[in-house]
């Protein structure tokens, strides 16, 4: 006897095969063009709306272009860009899409599971009927099937899925929360790494310019009898020192410049113009308690809520392991439909030509001895809790380090930038007098190079006072769980 598959014998079935043929075509061209098609995916539960709504003032930017604007960029725009555009916070929202459709795929169990099933078959060459007689007459059967599967009741381990899903949820969108704000801390120090680089860049020109004018006067002197040969050299040395320094100086920008283009997501060539405003006269003191930046710190970090999530996430699966050594109540039900004709109703091969029935029934499954799976289930489960549990401890810890060093860094800023503009103007000071003394002969040309790198010294260490002041800034913000949105550091005074 051999079996093989064939068209329907009448129009109608023919015609319906050729529909689902004609729409399983479709749909894999579809898929095939779009890997991304969500053609025939509805999102019925609303997975997608549970994710926006744990993702308040975020934008999803999985679906958004994300252009580079022309004009100069602020560090607004840039972290804006950022946002959208770096693969850490793009990849933190695809994990967060992954879990939403992880918690759509756990709430379908709530629905019944309908399958259905056609075959065509045609017998030929000689083969036993039901009688043990042998036949040789061509023998058509098709045989259409309708099955229906719910899980009525199963000690809860239905709903510790969902509930773990819905927490994982909370983690995922946390964790994107966290991605988000870590990226703009990241493109707040590259950007202000950028406009200190070009700072001292400018600086270091500076610099050079001024050792240019001391050799020249060193010449000058040297010529007319005044100065010694020495002096001569050593103006040479110091210039050609400023030369090389500002090479290096140049070299670190660019490198500067390459790593904030990486961070906001385009390539490390891209030209960038930034527009930085300026560090204040007076900036806000500090007068924030610690332990109420603790305490909000606790409240508002995405990744301390993440953690907190993960661990009832655990103890929902605890009680999916436990509900799987108990049994589990099923509704099953179907519709058949064989239809034989060929040989079929005839004396020599008598067999029923057309069986259209239904059935229905309760289906009680109940696990009497796994091999002690169940048990080591829940011991797997268990552990998983406690891992997570220190975990979130870990975590817990973690952010009142970060609040501490952000707070006394913070703190420190303050303090260097106003050391730092008492120790410039003083600088600036000493080179005016030195080399006056130098020019009117009383002072030696060390002391005009001793003044000339206190002042190359005190312009990097103001340069480095703002740098640190905008980035710890961006730091006890990032410390605290509010470093968010495209202007991250608007409104970033901490007060009592």
């Amino acid at each position: 006897m051999i079996l093989t598959q064939i068209g329907r014998a009448n129009r109608r079935s023919s015609f319906a095969a050729l529909t689902v043929a004609l729409m399983s075509l479709a749909l894999s061209g579809s898929l095939a063009a779009d890997p991304l098609s969500d053609t025939f995916q509805p999102d019925v539960f609303g997975t997608g709306s549970a994710l926006q709504h744990r993702t308040p003032g975020l934008t999803d930017p999985l679906s958004l272009a994300c252009p580079l604007p022309p004009s100069a960029i602020t560090l607004a725009i840039a972290v804006d860009v950022a946002l959208c555009r770096n693969p850490a916070t793009r990849t933190a929202w695809a994990n967060a899409h992954l879990q939403a459709a992880a918690l759509g795929a756990a709430e379908s169990a709530w629905l019944p599971t309908i399958t259905g099933s056609d075959a065509e078959t045609r017998n030929w060459g000689p083969h036993v009927d039901v009688l043990g007689n042998v036949d040789t007459e061509p023998q058509n059967s098709n045989d259409a099937a309708l099955q229906l599967s719910w899980t009525l009741y199963d000690f809860g381990a239905r709903t510790g899925r969902i509930r773990s899903a819905r927490y994982l949820l909370d983690a995922a969108a946390a964790t994107t929360t966290f991605a988000v704000q870590q990226t703009a801390f990241n493109v707040v120090q590259d950007f202000y790494n950028v406009v200190a680089g070009n700072q001292s860049v400018a600086a270091a020109k500076i610099t050079q310019d001024t050792a240019a004018g001391s050799l020249d006067i060193a010449r000058a002197l040297h010529e007319g009898g005044v100065a010694t040969l020495a002096d001569v050299l050593q103006a040479e040395t110091a210039y050609d020192q400023t030369v090389l320094a500002f090479a290096q100086t140049e070299q670190s920008a660019e490198g500067q410049r390459g790593a904030l283009a990486i961070a906001i997501g385009v390539p490390a060539d891209q030209p960038l113009k930034l527009d930085a405003e300026p560090v204040p006269a007076e900036v806000p003191a500090l007068t924030a308690r610690l332990p109420e930046l603790m305490n909000e710190a606790a409240r508002q970090r995405p990744d301390l809520a993440s953690a907190r999530s993960q661990v009832d996430a655990a103890v929902a699966n605890v009680s999916v392991a436990r509900a799987l050594g108990w049994p589990a109540i099923t509704l099953a039900g179907g519709r058949n439909r064989i239809d034989t004709s060929g040989a079929c109703g005839t004396i020599l091969s008598p067999c029923v030509p057309l069986q259209n029935y239904s059935q229905i029934g309760v289906t009680v499954t109940l696990p009497i001895f796994t091999g002690f799976n169940t048990s080591y289930n829940i011991r797997q489960a268990q552990a998983q809790l406690q891992v997570q549990q220190q975990n979130a401890e870990q975590v817990r810890l973690q952010v009142t380090l970060d609040v501490w060093n952000g707070y006394y860094a913070l703190d420190s800023a303050n303090k260097q930038l106003t050391a730092s503009a008492v120790l410039l103007k003083t600088a600036q000071t000493d080179l005016e007098v030195t080399e006056g003394q130098y020019k009117a002969g009383v002072a030696a040309f060390i002391n005009v190079l001793s003044a000339q790198s206190a002042l190359a010294s005190a312009r990097l260490s103001r340069i480095q006072a703002e740098l640190s002041w905008e980035v710890a800034r961006a730091q006890l913000g990032l410390a605290l769980g509010r470093l968010s949105g495209s202007d991250p550091l608007k409104g970033l005074v901490t007060s009592e």
